[in-house]
């Protein structure tokens, strides 16, 4: 079996688009902040989602799910899926989360009315400084009593956090286990971890991320998208350093220490 790397859009989104498998992700990784489980999800009107196999490539140019949830208590819920390779998506992940929370509300709306709001990051190849696989921002009152109350989430997951113990004494955890998805980069690998699945979502979504199930020219394509947009998010964080550098070294010590041109740093300076 020759398995991606579910950090590439195709595979994303060819995985999270099937409704029992979002589904059951969503309840394993809100399961501590939802009373109830989730019962549907609604896909919002994004063009994210695939429709067919034949757009599994033309559909790769947004990585963020948005879906409106209604859990078994009929709590309704908005949730907001996407995926980050650096500290630098986390400012990007609560801008989209501040406008998944004032999308709630149109001219004339009910401003007492809020929807709880969780936005939930995937990080990739990113280890923070601490071990947890999963982190949680939240938006409160510093007040024990307060009328202030929001449920404003965003959670961040590390599948480079998951202790490599557990997966040798084979005692992964639930969440974990949804992981293990992106811990996969040899057949080695991926073998011992498909016998370490349990949940039959998981392996499905397992089964999803088989190149064999694609065309050489889609596995191709999924791997230069991927390369593509790393490289430019290297491109942008390098501009930023230079912007901060302008000010204090010249202008070969910031080519050297970026690997931006001249001429791109000369613009950057003008700009």
């Amino acid at each position: 079996m020759q398995v991606g790397r579910l950090r590439y859009d195709i595979f994303f989104k060819k995985v999270f688009h099937k409704k029992h498998i979002l589904k059951a992700f969503l309840n394993t990784v809100l399961a501590p902040e939802l009373s109830t489980p989730i019962k549907d999800v609604t896909y919002e009107p994004t063009d994210f989602i695939i429709k067919g196999k034949n757009q599994l490539v033309q559909s790769t140019k947004h990585d963020v799910i948005d879906v409106f949830c209604i859990t078994e208590q009929n709590q309704r819920i908005l949730v907001e899926l996407q995926k980050g390779y650096s500290k630098r998506a986390m400012a990007r992940f609560m801008d989209y989360q501040c406008r998944n929370y004032s999308s709630q509300f149109p001219t004339g709306s009910d401003y007492s009315v809020v929807l709880p709001c969780y936005s939930i990051c995937w990080f990739f190849d990113l280890q923070p400084p601490h071990s947890e696989i999963k982190e949680t921002l939240t938006l409160h009152s510093n007040c024990k009593e307060t009328d202030w109350q929001f449920d404003w989430e965003i959670i961040a997951l590390y599948p480079r956090n998951i202790p490599p113990a557990h997966i040798e004494q084979e005692t992964i955890s639930d969440l974990e286990e949804w992981l293990l998805l992106d811990v996969v980069d040899n057949i080695d690998k991926a073998t011992k971890i498909q016998a370490l699945l349990q949940t039959e979502e998981v392996k499905e979504a397992f089964e999803d991320m088989d190149l064999l199930g694609l065309s050489e020219e889609e596995i191709r394509r999924t791997l230069d998208l991927y390369e593509e947009k790393r490289q430019a998010e290297r491109e942008a964080a390098n501009r930023e350093i230079a912007k901060s550098l302008l000010d204090v070294l010249d202008v070969e010590t910031i080519c050297q220490k970026t690997g931006l041109s001249r001429e791109e740093i000369k613009a950057l300076r003008s700009s």
